[in-house]
């Protein structure tokens, strides 16, 4: 259907001059209160009125007959409002009736695919869950409506993202490059008046496929690394890993559950020479002794690889970096056992758990020429956006709402694509609406062209 429409603008500007501010202003607020909304709802309005003419004269099938001789006939009309982001559309769709069953309907909701009592468009719903992401509800509820002039009340907002299904994260199927995980506390709501029962365990795993992309896996609140293990594995057959490779902090329950469904696992260098500090603290060693074995430590595993191809490397170059990390795991044996002699036992037995995984990074380059990280600060960075998020703008969670949260913040950031597909088909955007502005000008022909 294709319609022109005279939009009439009544206009009243003194003579004696006014400022560019206050005409964008005043075009604005008209516009976003009255301008878009009635332009939406004028829209609608016409196709309602057409859908039904043709359904009254047969000329157009119900999408859902009510019985397999349906007619109908005009019953009433129902005022509806939703709000948009373009403010609140206002518009009086039409009811028929069946004068076979007496059944009635509202053919304009199903032409739009609206649900029965949906008062709120998709597309708003998308809004606010991109701004609630990045800052509390209450400061989300006063910028829609300073900034975009779109009143959502902060509780309002708090029950549409719970009941919206935007966080759910594409099931990944085939065997990921790299597989980072990490978790992080934040204040829950306490389900006793104890003051010990308001910690929450946030724990979030992320990928890196072939390709290069980071493929978010989930975010979980209230489980385990075992019950968040074989949720990431899904449906893939036994002995099928997730990843060739699991790059974390050490954390001992993380990778004992991650490292069954994982091909091969790192320790991250910086969390290996950073909390050799409060290990050897648990020793009592003194500050500076402390500080002179994370300084040998860091010396022993830092191992760079050539950026070049592995093709390219000489076979000489790599018969010395094998050399290299030969020896660096000979210094890691001796280092050890100068801790044991100087009875530092806490300290040794950290280095002995650590050795396991200290350069798988290098072996998978040696037998497959693919680099992996040795660091976590990937997801390292993805986690400091989720404490930013939930510790430092809100608490009180509960497991639910953290986890909903967090798996919102990481499908944003981390697949920005995956987002906006799931939009993209939410919205059933297909062009189906294509809208043009022709020209503009005044009433009076006298002024055209002038």
């Amino acid at each position: 259907m294709q319609s022109i429409i005279t939009l009439d603008v009544s206009s009243a500007v003194s003579e004696n001059g006014f400022s560019l501010d206050e005409l964008v202003i005043a075009t604005k607020t008209l516009f976003e209160q009255e301008g878009m909304a009635g332009f939406v709802g004028l829209i609608l309005d016409l196709m309602d009125e057409r859908i039904c003419i043709e359904m009254v004269e047969g000329k157009r099938a119900c999408p859902k007959p009510c019985c397999s001789a349906a007619r109908y006939s005009h019953h009433d009309r129902i005022d509806r409002k939703f709000r948009t982001s373009a403010g609140t559309v206002s518009i009086r769709w039409r009811r028929l009736r069946c004068l076979c069953c007496g059944r009635t309907i509202l053919p304009l909701r199903s032409f739009l695919g609206l649900e029965p009592h949906q008062s709120m468009t998709g597309e708003l719903e998308k809004i606010v869950a991109e701004v609630v992401s990045e800052q509390s509800y209450r400061r989300s509820s006063s910028h829609l409506d300073t900034i975009g002039q779109i009143p959502v009340p902060k509780s309002t907002a708090h029950r549409w993202i719970a009941q919206s299904d935007c966080d759910t994260i594409d099931e990944h199927k085939g065997t990921l490059d790299i597989l980072f995980a990490d978790g992080t506390c934040y204040k829950k709501r306490p389900t006793t008046r104890g003051r010990d029962d308001n910690r929450g365990e946030l724990r979030v795993a992320l990928g890196v496929d072939r390709t290069g992309q980071i493929v978010p896996l989930g975010a979980f609140s209230g489980l385990s690394w075992d019950e968040i293990a074989s949720a990431i594995k899904g449906e893939r057959k036994d002995g099928e890993p997730v990843a060739d490779m699991l790059v974390s902090d050490g954390e001992l329950g993380l990778c004992k559950a991650l490292g069954k469904i994982c091909g091969a696992g790192q320790r991250c260098h910086w969390h290996l020479v950073h909390d050799m500090n409060h290990v050897l603290l648990g020793d009592e060693v003194g500050i500076r002794e402390r500080r002179k074995t994370q300084k040998k430590l860091a010396a022993i595993i830092g191992l760079e690889l050539p950026a070049e191809d592995i093709e390219q490397v000489k076979e000489s170059d790599r018969s010395a970096i094998l050399t290299a990390r030969n020896h660096a795991d000979k210094e890691v044996r001796t280092l050890i056992k100068k801790l044991v002699d100087k009875a530092y036992y806490k300290a040794a037995d950290y280095l002995i758990y650590a050795r396991k995984n200290m350069f798988s990074y290098v072996d998978r380059w040696l037998q497959t020429g693919i680099v992996s990280p040795r660091v976590s600060s990937f997801i390292e960075r993805m986690m400091r956006e989720l404490a930013r998020r939930l510790k430092r703008m809100a608490f009180g969670w509960s497991q639910e709402g953290a986890a909903k949260m967090a798996r919102i913040i990481i499908k944003r950031f981390t697949s920005a694509n995956q987002w906006e597909n799931y939009w993209k088909t939410r919205l059933n955007i297909h062009g189906n609406v294509i809208l043009s502005l022709i020209r503009i000008y005044p009433s009076s022909p006298q002024m055209v062209g002038r």
